[in-house]
């Protein structure tokens, strides 16, 4: 390999880069623009010859889709990338069957594979001394302004910075702009050469002068297939919800009616903990019925939910103020939630998960996820693994 390099390129306006495209060794950086895109949503698109891996610079840098020799990662999002220059997370736009809904428009934003979400609020939206807290915050809709590109021996890192507010004050900035700055986010893709693994690595700085406690969750949707299994090595499982578990809780399944959006969360507790990095994380694994499959590695958190969903093309469950479907296509797909509280608010966490939620001023997170491709024994090993705990479970 060369001498270790770094470039930086302007993520929002594309005709101020010198070049849009990176080329270093066997890698490969270009950031590019969708025409059916809003204006200010690019995005950049990284490669080793094995992956590709876009990501989203107007949405806080998720991760959108990735590819393996040419096969997508991630799910086929039912609805269009938003321009999160105008968006308004506390508007009443979105209507669920039929009734305004405020703080659902996040609805409308639903579109990468590996989003982050927070952080005064992950989950449903909450009223918090008289504010609306809108679904899942305002983190995955944070435009970056710059990224990244270094690479160093047979590593190359992609990243981009940006800074979450109390999102309140002057109306004549962009709404990601306004109030007082309470942390630094910083996203990190990490690839290597020759290599099948995707690394994140996101750092949480509290930049606000005073002790905070970052509400963060992450959502991590696949492609499904008709029986593909979810496997999460956990010793207890309840719904969402409550009432009675179905009688698969890992398979996912085309809609009987594809007119009907339907949705199955599963809240895992009791996750064994493995170390497939350096670091201590806790491993489950997409099982698809050809016997290929995808292993999530993910920092220890208090909550853990498997998710599936399905149907629901041009449904009326979730409109527009003029009853325009927000889903274009059927919402399928399955995969993960976690976050450093209950999805609900309810209390419904794993108390074994030794979490710190106050964070001192100065103080920085880092949460990673590892998404890899076992095959052969590999692949063996990790289901039997995960299946000698759910035989367990309760």
């Amino acid at each position: 390999m060369s001498n270790n390099v770094s470039y930086k390129l302007n993520a929002k306006e594309i005709g101020e880069n010198p070049s849009c495209i990176i080329i270093h060794d066997r890698f490969k950086a270009d950031l590019f623009h969708n025409e059916e895109d809003p204006p200010s949503a690019n995005r950049v698109r990284i490669s080793n010859d094995i992956l590709d891996i876009e990501m989203l610079p107007s949405k806080g840098f998720s991760l959108g889709q990735a590819w393996i020799k040419g096969r997508p990662v991630f799910w086929d999002a039912p609805i269009y990338l938003p321009d999160t220059e105008t968006i308004d997370l506390w508007s009443d736009e979105i209507c669920i069957n039929g009734k305004p809904a405020p703080g659902f428009t996040f609805l409308k934003t639903l579109t990468g594979g590996v989003e982050m979400y927070g952080l005064n609020n992950w989950g449903m939206p909450v009223i918090n001394r008289g504010k609306l807290l809108p679904l899942h915050g305002e983190t995955s809709n944070v435009p970056a302004g710059e990224i990244m590109f270094i690479a160093e021996g047979n590593q190359c890192t992609v990243e981009a910075s940006f800074t979450y507010r109390t999102f309140e004050g002057d109306v004549d900035k962009p709404w990601y702009e306004r109030g007082s700055p309470l942390f630094r986010i910083t996203r990190k893709l990490v690839l290597r050469v020759d290599s099948t693994v995707i690394r994140l690595k996101d750092i949480i700085e509290n930049i606000s002068g005073q002790k905070q406690t970052p509400d963060w969750g992450y959502h991590i949707t696949f492609r499904p297939e008709e029986g593909a299994r979810y496997l999460v090595p956990s010793g207890h499982v309840q719904v969402r919800g409550g009432g009675q578990l179905p009688d698969d809780i890992e398979k996912w399944h085309k809609a009987a009616d594809q007119n009907v959006r339907t949705e199955t969360g599963i809240i895992h507790r009791g996750l064994i903990k493995t170390k497939p990095s350096d670091e201590e994380e806790t491993t489950s694994l997409l099982l698809y019925p050809d016997n290929t499959g995808i292993a999530v590695s993910t920092t220890p958190a208090p909550y853990f939910q498997t998710w599936f969903c399905c149907g629901g093309k041009g449904s009326k469950e979730f409109t527009f103020r003029n009853g325009e479907s927000l889903l274009k296509k059927n919402w399928d797909g399955m995969g993960i939630e976690i976050g450093s509280g209950p999805l609900d608010h309810d209390g419904n966490i794993d108390k074994s998960v030794k979490y710190e939620p106050v964070m001192e001023p100065g103080e920085i997170k880092e949460i990673n996820i590892g998404i890899s491709f076992p095959e052969g024994d590999e692949l063996i090993s990790l289901r039997n693994k995960i299946e000698r705990v759910t035989a367990g479970r309760k």
